[in-house]
């Protein structure tokens, strides 16, 4: 019978063999990866070349001070309502159906494009006709437009506002 075996020895890799592995492999890694690791070299040089290496060394080193003014800033009531309102403006432009909107936009253009290109054959326009034209909706929203522009270049900007009747 063969004696039991008492002392289990591990087998040991020699730091120089692990050194020479993992030098390897970092070798193979950056080969592969050739452009990237050139371009982040070059990101890294112009971040020096500027001098904003050490403002975001700086930066890192003093994040706790920073995000405490950042979170502080945000609390404040101006902000906290703009903060608020730029996530529901966020939400609503993830609610919108762009192809819908795109499509409604192509058509109106298109319909805005036919209409201004036509030439209707000029005629006299009495001052029945001119009465005529008011009872149109679009004529009638126009002038209202007009109107409202002319009242508000003739006062000032210290004269108050004419009153609405």
């Amino acid at each position: 019978m063969a004696e039991r075996i008492k002392d289990i020895k591990r087998m040991e890799i020699p730091k120089e063999k692990i050194r020479e592995d993992n030098l390897n492999e970092l070798l193979d890694a950056l080969s592969d990866n050739k452009e990237a690791m050139l371009e982040t070299i070059r990101f890294s040089s112009l971040l020096h070349e500027t001098g904003n290496m050490s403002m975001l060394n700086a930066m890192i080193s003093q994040q706790q001070h920073i995000m405490g003014n950042i979170a502080y800033e945000a609390n404040q009531k101006p902000n906290s309502t703009i903060l608020h309102n730029a996530t529901r403006l966020i939400e609503l432009l993830g609610m919108l159906n762009l192809e819908g909107i795109d499509h409604l936009t192509a058509r109106y253009t298109r319909k805005e494009k036919e209409e201004g290109t036509e030439v209707p054959a000029v005629k006299n326009v009495g001052f029945f006709g001119l009465l005529k034209a008011l009872r149109d909706p679009e004529i009638n929203r126009g002038i209202y437009i007009l109107l409202q522009i002319l009242r508000g270049i003739g006062h000032g900007p210290k004269d108050k506002a004419p009153s609405k009747k």
